[in-house]
């Protein structure tokens, strides 16, 4: 791993942002960014600048903690993992980064530990995807995320756009024979260059952020399971989040579940295992994969096993989409959604929702399995492009309730005050955080959770 001509890569990248870092580079280039958090652990994501070291204390009311263990990512990537905290409670976690002679830099996050896993509770959930942040000198949407406080924020593909950037006037398009996909050192480019800005970096020291990843963060346009760099950019997914986990044992990629109170939620990998009919002969909607046998067969038993009344399913691509246009399972993977399907009305697991992202706009959507409950879904997207709140004409298809097109981010409210009893929304947000109204229609649904449950 070539460090010091990355170290030259983030460097330019923070001068594009800050003119003031020519003269003084940072310690802590990026980060703190608040990553998973449980009832009883946390884990902390920093930049380090070569050599620096960092020292750090943990606070909840008058128990201080020190990291359990400080894990080095390479290329000056770390996650403070912290043990042993109490569920729902304030935690304020303080960093002081040092090098040499170099004066200290401090950084302070603050968030709340997860509740225990119950029947009941209240659960907030910020999401989005299709982030081209590097492009732009600031993210108001982010603020607004901020703002609102959600309990999490889930980014759900597309979280930098990988790009040619040669300096041509294609310098931004995302497909093609030389680009940021072409090395680990492109695509840690490019994310530090989305991850660096101001607006993101607030966000992400006030609430815990988890990720999938789409083709723009993973490769060029549509790239899949054939791409020739996937575990580098496999490697530089990991080393940019503090997830809970990536993958299994026996399956690779960077899936992952947690629990949240009465939500589990399930991060999903919809590259890694992905050859569809879209880019390849040899199969077609029905036998393509998206999530792959494994990945499938993990997510199944995971459905199964969970004692959470809402499951939330976090994909990059759409699952419930029945549009003729874009990526998604209907469109490139039936058989994996049919199986899906099947099994959830089998064992009638209630209580899914799915989040996604990928369209470069929002929508809500619903889907009734035969002889059982509801499926929702509800897409986010674009979180940062040049959109303007508005109506989007077209694509109609039979399981949405309503779409719009503009920057916002998603929330999705799980509200259960009694077993059994209260109810799921899903609205949009613009960059002033305030509902998305488009031609008097604010961009909003309830659905009430024994609509969900069998």
């Amino acid at each position: 791993m070539r460090f010091p001509n990355l170290l030259l890569l983030i460097t330019a990248s923070l001068l594009l942002l800050s003119p003031k870092a020519v003269a003084k580079p940072k310690l802590l280039q990026a980060g703190p960014m608040i990553g998973h958090v449980g009832p009883h652990q946390a884990r902390i994501w920093i930049r380090l600048k070569h050599h620096a070291v960092v020292s750090s204390f943990l606070w909840q009311a008058d128990r201080a903690f020190q990291p359990a263990k400080i894990e080095d990512l390479g290329s000056g990537f770390h996650v403070l993992h912290f043990q042993s905290l109490t569920p729902a409670t304030a935690t304020t976690v303080q960093l002081e980064v040092t090098r040499g002679n170099a004066p200290m830099e401090t950084a302070t996050t603050s968030f709340r530990t997860a509740p225990l896993p119950s029947q009941t509770g209240n659960v907030r959930v910020a999401f989005g995807s299709c982030s081209k942040l590097s492009q732009y000198k600031s993210g108001p949407i982010y603020r607004a995320i901020a703002e609102e406080q959600p309990d999490m924020v889930i980014f759900v593909g597309d979280n930098s756009y990988f790009i040619i950037a040669d300096g041509s006037k294609k310098h931004f398009e995302t497909t093609g024979p030389i680009g940021d996909w072409n090395t680990l050192e492109g695509m840690l480019h490019r994310h530090l260059m989305t991850r660096v800005n101001p607006d993101l970096q607030n966000m992400f020291r006030s609430v815990p952020c988890y990720a999938v990843w789409d083709d723009h963060d993973y490769g060029p346009n549509n790239a899949d399971r054939t791409f020739g760099l996937k575990e580098e950019a496999t490697l530089a997914f990991r080393q940019m989040w503090a997830n809970p986990a990536y993958g299994t044992a026996e399956t690779p990629g960077i899936f992952s579940s947690f629990r949240h109170g009465p939500a589990e939620i399930f991060l999903m990998d919809d590259r890694y295992h992905k050859y569809s009919p879209q880019e390849h002969d040899d199969v077609t909607p029905q036998n393509g994969s998206i999530w792959g046998e494994a990945q499938l067969n993990w997510l199944l038993a995971g459905l199964k096993a969970s004692t959470a009344p809402v499951k939330l399913i976090a994909n990059g691509t759409q699952v419930l989409s029945k549009s003729k246009s874009g990526e998604g399972h209907y469109q490139e993977a039936v058989g994996e959604i049919e199986r899906l399907l099947e099994f959830i009305q089998d064992h009638q697991i209630g209580g899914i929702v799915f989040l996604t992202g990928d369209r470069h706009f929002s929508e809500a959507m619903q889907q009734h399995i035969p002889n059982g409950p509801l499926l929702i879904e509800c897409t986010s997207s674009p979180l940062q492009q040049n959109q303007n709140v508005g109506p989007l004409d077209g694509q109609e298809h039979e399981n949405r309730l309503w779409a719009m097109r503009g920057n916002n981010f998603g929330l999705v409210t799980i509200d259960i005050p009694e077993t059994g009893q209260g109810n799921i929304t899903f609205e949009t947000r613009d960059e002033k955080n305030q509902n998305c109204v488009v031609e008097g229609i604010t961009c909003k649904t309830n659905w009430p959770l024994p609509a969900l449950t069998f």
